[in-house]
């Protein structure tokens, strides 16, 4: 027996792909391995709740923290771009560059979520008219949560298991000790917030904030060409 579809069926045109990566965030969000993000939220939760209610932080030991906090949460971030089913998926509806564009947004943006609350957090200990500039340690985040997306995105191309991941921390890791050792001359971690060379440091932190993004938007490129 023969069916007859209505023309409308037919000629329905496909979901756009706006559509399908939406549909595409609940089952990434399954997929993606959030341990290593619970982990580092909990060492953060704690690191922080060591700062006793009441009392007062020095401002010089809430920016170790918080640079402490923002490093591991990028590093954790990049397990976000583990997948392995990437060179299997063939001609898939939704580019490469769509699904790891979501495995970026999804734990990167918990990350800085997380990193943001243990930030609210700390100012509520700082004493009084303390310098303390959420812009500038955001870019200084961004750059080390962009290093470590950008350095997965391209060590998953070529290993689909976590230790694509652990490439990346280690190449974070290595960017942020080798900064810290430089002379203090170029020292691109300033101790103190908003003095001495603070204003010098983080013009180049903002100068270098686009690069591993750009780094990360060639390497989310789709396998088959």
């Amino acid at each position: 027996m023969l069916v007859t579809l209505p023309a409308a069926a037919v000629h329905a045109p496909p979901p756009s792909r706006r559509r399908v990566a939406f549909l595409l965030v609940r089952p990434l969000a399954r997929a993606i391995d959030w341990a290593p993000l619970v982990v580092v939220t909990v060492f953060t939760a704690g690191l922080v709740s060591l700062v006793q209610y009441g009392e007062a932080l020095p401002a010089g030991n809430a920016l170790v923290i918080m640079r402490i906090c923002g490093t591991l949460l990028g590093a954790a971030a990049a397990y976000g771009l583990v997948d392995a089913m990437s060179t299997d998926l063939g001609a898939a509806a939704v580019p490469r560059w769509v699904r790891q564009a979501l495995r970026c947004l999804l734990p990167g943006g918990a990350a800085i979520a997380i990193w943001l609350a243990a930030f609210s957090y700390i100012l509520t200990r700082l004493p009084e008219d303390v310098l303390f500039p959420v812009g500038d340690l955001l870019i200084e985040v961004g750059v080390c949560l962009g290093i470590a997306l950008a350095a997965a995105a391209n060590a998953v191309r070529f290993a689909p298991g976590r230790q694509a991941a652990m490439a990346a921390v280690v190449v974070q890791l290595a960017m942020v000790l080798g900064t810290i050792l430089l002379p203090q001359q170029v020292r691109l971690w300033p101790p103190t917030c908003g003095f001495g060379y603070w204003d010098q440091a983080h013009l180049f932190w903002l100068a270098m904030l686009p690069l591993p993004y750009l780094w990360l938007i060639v390497a989310g490129r789709d396998l088959r060409r």
